[in-house]
């Protein structure tokens, strides 16, 4: 029975550690989660184990096969087909096997045993990830089970949604006849339906699976252990994710009470040892005053533990506002919109009063985020018309930052959507928990996770009276997600959000836009709610 195994694995990422001597062994049929806070270094490992990236130790397998989806984001050129990127990155492979090969005939590959296991390990790594024939037939029947048509290939990446993007990126895995399926973040952008599709998909065919997601009910359904990346190391959980949170949540409150106690019991030797040297120097007692020095020598060496504290990074979310006008925010008239012989919506007549907070749904394609940009001016209707105040200060959240110029940094970035000098920028980064340093990264080499912070952090540096927020919540690890929350009630302006997340509409949205069938519908209620009155009708 094959496995994989980790020894001594580290990983530096720029000047930091991100992983230092992991020892860990995967079995066959098991269904892993990989969790960690954002830039804990989630991706890389994944990409570590698809033989992506370069690292120290090793990762021993034998004749495995591993299929790995990366994230969405990943595409390097908007302007070629979906095609085109499988012909190049099976060239890019291609290229890097060839390298592998050329330094393992070098002599420096065989001055230590360690040195060539190491080499021989990533060329095995490449060859598990590279040595698949991927035939159209397979990949075409995949994509029906999506909804998608075969000539969406033939489709410039830049003129595809981020669902088709992910539609397209989860067919080309599950194509692949693999041992092991690695997922990167699999359920971003997806519609509701086709997640649940995803998570019933696994269960019926893939035992083997290490998945990225910051979706709790897509993986309360499919894992069955929990691997949380802390402090540079990787601890175990057994179970579902919400054993896991039971969890860790004892394991926190077991550190605190440690922490607690401890701290207690060394302030209170502390104190003696500071009374009894007092009442040495008044006495001039040689007994007292070794009393005192056993009694500090015990304090010192008390070890308080872990504070729990430290553990949680504290970030801080908050939504500025101008003073509100108490009135009717949009007026959406017959509007229809089309593109070419393609009808998204028509005949729609829709008001959305000030302070509502609305989630948005619908199938990938059926024009949400066409919706939200209409509803900012980017879009124009085809007929009809939409109302709002001249001087309407909206937020946008976009999470893959298309409209701006990626080569530039991010204090580029920053100065030119706020106006805000480098003090301030500074200020506003330590909320999210960015250092100095990440002013000089330029936007095409963040990842998914830092770009949807840095929106957030763009949007909080602003005065709106209405947020528009697409898909705000993929790459968020649960505990920005939970702030997000907070904000979103908090904020006294309009909200309208794109959402896939169920658990995130449950906890903000007053009210539903449901996209179908060329129409939009309301519901009041959060999404519990409207799935409840579905169910109703059925």
């Amino acid at each position: 029975m094959w496995m994989i195994n980790i020894t001594d694995f580290s990983k530096r990422f720029g000047r930091e550690n991100l992983f230092e001597d992991i020892n860990l062994m995967y079995r066959p049929n098991k269904r892993v989660t990989l969790v960690g806070k954002n830039g804990s270094g989630k991706t890389t490992f994944l990409r570590c184990l698809g033989g992506q990236e370069d690292f120290s130790g090793t990762i021993s397998i034998e004749d495995l096969k591993i299929s790995m989806m990366e994230q969405e984001n990943n595409f390097e050129n908007l302007d070629k087909t979906f095609n085109d990127y499988l012909k190049d990155k099976k060239s890019k492979l291609e290229e890097k096997k060839k390298e592998l090969e050329e330094k393992m005939g070098e002599p420096e590959a065989y001055e230590t045993e360690e040195k060539f296991t190491e080499l021989l390990d990533r060329y095995n790594l490449l060859l598990a990830g590279s040595s698949f024939n991927l035939e159209g037939a397979d990949l075409i029947a995949i994509l029906e089970k999506l909804n998608i048509q075969g000539p969406l290939l033939d489709k410039k990446i830049s003129e595809l949604s981020g669902g088709q993007k992910i539609k397209l990126r989860l067919a080309e895995c599950l194509a692949k006849k693999a041992d092991i399926y690695l997922l990167d973040e699999p359920t971003n952008h997806l519609d509701l339906e086709t997640s649940e599709w995803l998570a019933d998909y696994i269960l019926e065919n893939i035992p083997s699976l290490i998945v990225i997601s910051h979706d709790r009910y897509f993986l309360n359904e499919i894992v069955d252990e929990v691997w949380k990346i802390e402090e540079r190391k990787i601890k175990k959980y057994p179970g579902k994710y919400d054993k896991y949170e039971r969890e860790e949540a004892k394991y926190l409150e077991i550190l605190r009470i440690k922490f607690k106690d401890n701290t207690k019991r060394k302030e209170k030797l502390l104190a003696s040892s500071k009374e009894k040297r007092d009442w040495a120097s008044r006495a001039g007692s040689k007994t007292l005053r070794k009393l005192a020095d056993r009694l500090q020598e015990e304090a010192e060496n008390i070890n308080l533990g872990i504070n729990p504290e430290d553990l949680i990074v504290e970030m801080k979310i908050n939504f500025t506002s101008k003073e509100l006008h108490k009135c009717e925010i949009f007026r959406l008239t017959n509007i229809t919109k089309k593109f070419e012989n393609e009808t998204l919506f028509k005949n729609i007549t829709k008001e959305i009063e000030q302070g509502e907070k609305i989630a948005i749904i619908g199938a990938n394609g059926a024009g949400k985020t066409t919706l939200l940009k209409i509803m900012r001016g980017d879009e124009e209707v085809s007929e009809g018309g939409i109302y709002k105040r001249k001087d309407l200060k909206i937020g946008y959240f976009d999470q893959e930052l298309n409209d701006i110029e990626r080569s530039q940094t991010v204090e580029e970035f920053l100065k030119k959507e706020t106006g805000k000098g480098k003090a301030q920028l500074l200020s506003a980064l330590s909320k999210f928990d960015f250092d100095k340093n990440f002013l000089e990264q330029p936007i095409q080499k963040l990842s998914g996770g830092e770009k949807g912070r840095l929106n957030l952090l763009r949007i909080t540096m602003e005065d709106n009276e209405v947020l528009l927020l697409d898909e705000p919540t993929n790459n968020l690890d649960i505990h920005l997600k939970d702030l997000l929350e907070n904000a979103i009630k908090k904020f006294p302006g309009t909200v309208i959000i794109v959402s896939h997340d169920r658990h995130f509409m449950d906890k903000v949205a007053t009210r539903i836009l449901e996209i179908k069938d060329q129409k939009i519908e309301s519901f009041m209620g959060n999404y519990s709610q409207y799935k409840k009155l579905m169910w109703f009708f059925e």
